[in-house]
């Protein structure tokens, strides 16, 4: 019955599911009371270690799930109810049943009950489906199916539905002949924390002939309403604090324990050395190539009685002699005349080969 809807559950929840006394694979054990069911199916949660948990039955199982919800409130934390009534009929309808299986066995019980669980359209339209609830009728045992009616018969908790504080989902076919619209709505009124779900184009198994709605519905039921723990020192349901936001830190900044300075920059350039004689002349000789620049260009003027750099404050330099200069602030000669024995040259920042200089007295003249 809950195939399509235990895959959709299991994603969020650890389902168990369980057949009646005698039905399906379940031990023929006939359970003469709804009570009896609930106190064996809670036995069975004992043994998984399960104490509490969000409960959904149908028919008879909804029987059981308010039986549970009413006797055992601390351990149901939500609850679904389908197709279910708090009074199934009438005593002497299920004991008349239970008359013609002991005569007759359950073939004519199965044979009809497709007629009772599905609307017209869908046991036509589904004849596989119909089959199974025909064979799984004729292969319950008939000492169970009879106890199950026994049940049924004695079962009536009009007048305690007021008691259950579970929240609950009561959920029924539009045209479910069986426990309709009329027995879900006592169940509304009589459970404070209970909400109606009328599915259209169901009857009576609902989670067969409309499984894509009855699951939607469940997992929005047992995501939203689910009951606090029960406190038995205290008689009262235990409201859970509020979980407090934990608030992260700004993390420290932490110093540096000492900074190194990066490198600096090296750029490839394009190179030319001219030599110039007098103001106006071609150029004396070239000196041309591609290498990394990291010095400056000094132009040493020496001429009697002086000595001139066209750099002020250049300190150390070498010229393409191998002197060093004075270091000392010198003045831009005011003459723009060129001497003979200006010479340029380059060198790196770092001791190295200082580059090729022209001089007019080695140069050889080209026009």
């Amino acid at each position: 019955m809950w195939d399509r809807q235990v895959p959709e559950l299991m994603k969020q929840w650890r389902v168990f599911r369980f057949d009646l006394p005698g039905h399906g694979g379940s031990p023929a054990h006939p359970a003469g009371s709804v009570s009896d069911l609930a106190d064996r199916l809670l036995a069975t949660l004992d043994a998984l270690g399960v104490q509490r948990f969000g409960y959904a039955g149908c028919a008879l199982g909804g029987a059981v799930g308010l039986e549970l919800a009413l006797r055992h409130p601390e351990r149901v934390a939500s609850l679904a109810l389908i197709a279910t009534s708090p009074r199934f009929g009438t005593a002497d309808e299920f004991r008349q049943r239970g008359v013609i299986v002991r005569t007759n066995g359950l073939d004519p019980i199965a044979r009809t009950s497709p007629d009772r669980w599905f609307t017209t359209g869908f046991a036509a339209s589904q004849p596989a489906i119909t089959e199974w609830a025909v064979q799984m009728v004729r292969t319950t045992d008939p000492g169970c199916y009879i106890a199950a009616c026994e049940a049924l018969a004695a079962f009536d908790v009009r007048s305690e539905l007021a008691r259950i504080g579970v929240p609950t989902l009561v959920l029924v076919g539009s045209d479910d002949q069986v426990t309709g619209p009329a027995e879900a709505r006592t169940l509304v009124a009589g459970i404070p924390d209970a909400r109606l779900a009328v599915v259209p184009g169901a009857s009576h198994l609902v989670p067969v002939e409309q499984p894509a709605a009855v699951t939607d519905l469940l997992l929005r039921h047992f995501s939203t309403a689910w009951q606090p723990a029960y406190e038995h020192s205290t008689g009262q349901f235990a409201i859970a604090a509020t979980p407090v936001k934990p608030v992260l830190a700004p993390p420290q900044q932490v110093a540096p324990i000492a900074e190194i300075a990066p490198p600096p920059p090296y750029r490839r350039r394009s190179w030319a050395v001219r030599t110039p004689t007098t103001p106006g002349s071609r150029s004396a000789g070239r000196c041309s190539g591609t290498r990394m620049w990291t010095g400056r260009w000094v132009r040493r003027t020496s001429s009697p009685g002086t000595s001139r750099t066209s750099s002020p404050g250049t300190r150390g330099a070498r010229s393409g002699t191998g002197q060093a200069s004075t270091g000392a602030r010198a003045a831009v000669s005011p003459s723009p005349r060129w001497s003979r024995a200006a010479t340029w040259t380059s060198w790196r920042s770092t001791p190295g080969r200082p580059c090729a200089t022209a001089s007019p007295r080695s140069r050889s003249r080209k026009s």
